[in-house]
């Protein structure tokens, strides 16, 4: 038998070999699988939580099943005893699974159950899990949540080798005695297809595997029956630049082919998401700018309306947004993360690119080290402001190791950093390299969507936005026709502003009273007290009770001895909950301050 490794990470007799296979495939079948480990903390539950109503949301094939998941016994599982349980572990196994012939299987559940199976033979124990099929891209796969609990109550632990390997082996042996082996006509058939593919390909492997170090490819050294193929794919890579024919049967390959093609497959991928999705909604453009790139300084800001979030790739881990922008014209972005934007449908939001501009961290990294002969340290630092908390201190010393190398900076023994004259410009000469790590900059103008909009009492989006000449299409001819409609409303309210013209701020404001007297109303019975409209000037101080929002926006509620009132929120307000605050209202400006800390807000 052979050698394997246990559920505890040492050494073990199993009858389960943990040697990869060979090159040679005899006809099996294809299956993609990526797993993640994913370790438990405090705040991770709810993590959890949106990753399975996620793939929740979008499983299934039919309208009647869309949106349930299954396990081992039931096709219509629960998931919040299976998330309760999960939480108090201390790590969970996410997979992704995508048979290269899924589609031709009517069921994929039946197949994951065997898989799940297999994997419990190995490891010796009964696993806890769920899942959802997902139909909703050219590749059907399913997405699979494993708790990390072994049966005896210890921590389950797989071996990397195990998860990356024998899972994928074990789906491919499965899939094969499903579908049966590849015949030759099969292989055949997709051989013949990937030469002229505008995306990374198994041939290109090949080719770069019998290519000389300096990328010289000569075709006398590929197999003679692979030759004509071999041909075809480079004339492609010539028609796109990345092979330079050399004479007979010789190209030279572009360093970066595979990077190259690689990126040309992933906007393809972008591509057929956006047309899936506008396909749904008449008028709307694509065109060259349809993918959005925060890395771009020169990237067009976009605001209109969330037609879909989800992920994308082939792997189906990469996070997206679709906005119907205002041009008519629907733009695809990428968020960055393995999860879909906590967005809903019809929700109008704005996209900015990325914002180079030095962060505030290293402004005040600048700022100190220019007072103190170009050098930094936590005590500069307390000393020029003595307010400053433990966290903000481990932010900036985290922030000037990550910038050692970028700004080629030193560190003493006794913590003193040197920090260059140039830092802030070396800081925004890296970051630009760096963007692709951060996501671009999103902004909510409104949670609530344009026919919502048209009858809210209360400031909306459509009665601050102004209108463009460019707004002629799809989303922006709906915006004008909402805020004809939205001007008809407010005159039969009494807000009647001049034909055409904007509101003026006494229409606004009105508008405002209205939202936060319904609010006063509304938690009159919650609070205990009566509401009392806020003054436009003096002070006003009690207790903070904490945020409400409405459709004008965030506003904080303020108890007092005999009433409460609602006044506008800012940032850094959670930290006062239930204690005294007090707040200057002057000129539409509000300055807030903690009663306990004396700190302005």
């Amino acid at each position: 038998m052979a050698k394997a490794f246990s559920i505890y990470g040492g050494p073990r007799r199993s009858q389960v070999g943990m040697r990869r296979r060979s090159g040679d495939r005899n006809g099996r079948r294809r299956v993609i699988v990526k797993t993640r480990t994913v370790r438990m903390a405090a705040s991770s539950r709810s993590a959890l939580m949106n990753h399975i109503a996620y793939i929740r949301r979008d499983s299934a094939l039919s309208k009647e099943d869309r949106g349930q998941l299954f396990d081992r016994d039931s096709d219509t599982a629960d998931s919040r005893p299976f998330v309760d349980d999960a939480s108090r572990d201390r790590h969970h196994f996410r997979f992704i699974i995508s048979p290269e012939e899924g589609a031709e299987l009517a069921d994929l559940k039946p197949f994951i159950r065997d898989l799940v199976g297999q994997i419990e033979k190995d490891l010796a124990t009964r696993l806890e899990w769920i899942g959802a099929e997902h139909h909703d891209t050219g590749r059907p796969h399913v997405h699979l949540v494993i708790r990390g609990i072994h049966q005896d109550g210890h921590d389950l632990k797989i071996p990397q080798e195990y998860l990356y390997h024998a899972v994928r082996e074990h789906a491919e042996d499965l899939i094969t005695l499903e579908l049966g082996p590849e015949t030759a006509q099969e292989v055949e058939r997709k051989r013949q297809a990937e030469p002229a593919s505008e995306r990374l390909t198994r041939i290109d492997s090949v080719l770069e595997r019998q290519s000389d170090p300096n990328g010289m490819f000569e075709l006398k050294n590929s197999p003679v029956d692979l030759r004509a193929q071999h041909a075809a794919r480079l004339r492609t890579l010539e028609r796109l630049g990345l092979a330079d024919k050399r004479g007979s049967g010789r190209w030279l390959l572009d360093p970066d082919f595979k990077t190259v093609l690689t990126s040309l497959g992933e906007r393809q991928d972008r591509f057929d998401v956006l047309n899936r999705a506008i396909a749904r909604t008449g008028g709307r453009r694509i065109d060259a700018d349809a993918v959005f790139d925060s890395a771009d300084p020169d990237a067009r800001s976009v605001t209109g309306a969330v037609l879909e979030t989800g992920l994308h790739g082939i792997m189906h881990d990469k996070s997206y947004i679709i906005i119907d922008g205002l041009d008519g014209r629907a733009v695809f972005i990428e968020t960055g993360g393995t999860e879909p934007a906590n967005l809903r449908q019809d929700m109008i939001i704005s996209l900015a690119p990325d914002d180079r501009a030095p962060e505030a961290t290293d402004r005040a990294i600048d700022r100190i080290a220019r007072k103190n002969s170009g050098l930094y340290s936590a005590a500069f630092h307390q000393k020029d402001d003595p307010r400053v908390t433990a966290e903000t201190l481990r932010r900036h010393i985290m922030r000037l190791h990550a910038m050692v190398r970028p700004a080629n900076l030193h560190r003493s023994s006794d913590a003193v950093w040197t920090i260059p004259d140039d830092y802030l410009q070396k800081v925004q000469t890296w970051e630009p390299g760096e963007s692709r790590l951060r996501k671009p900059f999103i902004r909510i103008e409104s949670t609530l969507s344009l026919s919502a909009q048209i009858k809210a009492l209360g400031l909306t989006w459509i009665d601050t936005f102004v209108p463009s000449a460019e707004m002629l299409h799809g989303f922006g001819s709906q915006t004008a026709d909402a805020q004809l409609m939205r001007r008809a409303f407010l005159a039969e309210i009494g807000i009647a502003p001049d034909n055409g013209k904007p509101l003026t701020p006494e229409h606004k404001a009105e508008l405002v009273r209205r939202d936060l007297a319904q609010a006063g109303q509304t938690l009159r019975q919650t609070i205990g007290k009566p509401y009392a409209p806020s003054p436009t000037r003096g002070e006003v101080a009690g207790i903070y009770h904490g945020p409400v929002a409405r459709i004008s926006g965030k506003f904080a509620v303020i108890e007092r001895a005999f009433d409460f009132t609602i006044l506008p929120w800012r940032d850094g307000l959670e930290r006062s909950r239930a204690m005294a605050v007090s707040v200057r209202l002057q000129s539409g400006s509000a300055s807030w301050t903690t009663a306990q800390r004396g700190l302005t807000i």
